[in-house]
């Protein structure tokens, strides 16, 4: 091993949960696996790059197991939404958005989670009318720029809240129901299709980001 490649963390204090403990403690690290954990002054490579850890507290990566990125660029928008009017705001505060915008929103959710110590994330991604390669990869290359692992898992539908709820369609005024039946989702094997596309031509590391499928609200979808 070339010993360029380690780091150690001297003097912080490691989190023990289940002991209520937190014991000073050298780690030793190795291309980005921990190595060795042991007492301070743990014997470590003289040209280990060193981190000073003292007055802080080490635990691991968090993961962070429901995300939505493409949410993070709507913070703001409303405030004590039922779901239902998460779900009718869809089209104007998630739709219509570029592959820059999709890497921006998940950049920003990425910059948030590794602040607040996580590590690691699943994402339920949304676009709209459908998931596309091109996004899957933009959000994927914003989870690898800022070094955080990830599965995305882009949200599968092919029936918006309108065609969802029964009823509700018939219930709106004439020119808001011409309005609405212009959201259409994609049908679901055009989604099925562009993901087989993402996974066949995926080019991230699959160890950091790879990919997943997520069925969305079971009324949202017609199989």
């Amino acid at each position: 091993m070339n010993a360029i490649s380690k780091t150690v963390i001297r003097g912080g204090r490691i989190v023990d949960a289940p002991a209520h403990a937190a014991a000073h403690a050298d780690i030793l690290v190795d291309r980005g696996t921990i190595i060795e954990i042991g007492r301070p002054g743990l014997e470590a490579p003289e040209d280990a790059k060193l981190i000073d850890a003292r007055g802080m507290l080490l635990h691991p990566g968090l993961v962070n197991a429901h995300t939505h990125s493409h949410g993070n660029l709507a913070k703001g928008m409303g405030d004590r939404w039922t779901l239902e009017l998460l779900l009718a705001s869809g089209p104007w505060s998630f739709g219509q958005r570029i592959f820059e915008d999709i890497h921006l929103s998940t950049t920003i959710g990425a910059v948030e989670m590794v602040t607040k110590g996580c590590t690691a994330c699943y994402d339920l991604m949304l676009e709209m009318p459908a998931p596309t390669a091109e996004g899957l990869e933009a959000a994927g290359q914003a989870y690898v720029d800022v070094g955080m692992r990830a599965v995305i898992a882009p949200m599968v539908a092919d029936k918006t809240l309108y065609e969802a709820i029964p009823g509700l369609m018939d219930a709106l005024t004439p020119s808001l129901r011409k309005d609405v039946e212009r959201l259409r989702l994609a049908p679901y094997r055009t989604s099925l299709a562009n993901i087989r596309k993402a996974l066949r031509g995926w080019s991230l590391d699959g160890e950091l980001v790879r990919l997943a499928v997520a069925p969305t609200i079971p009324l949202h979808c017609s199989e």
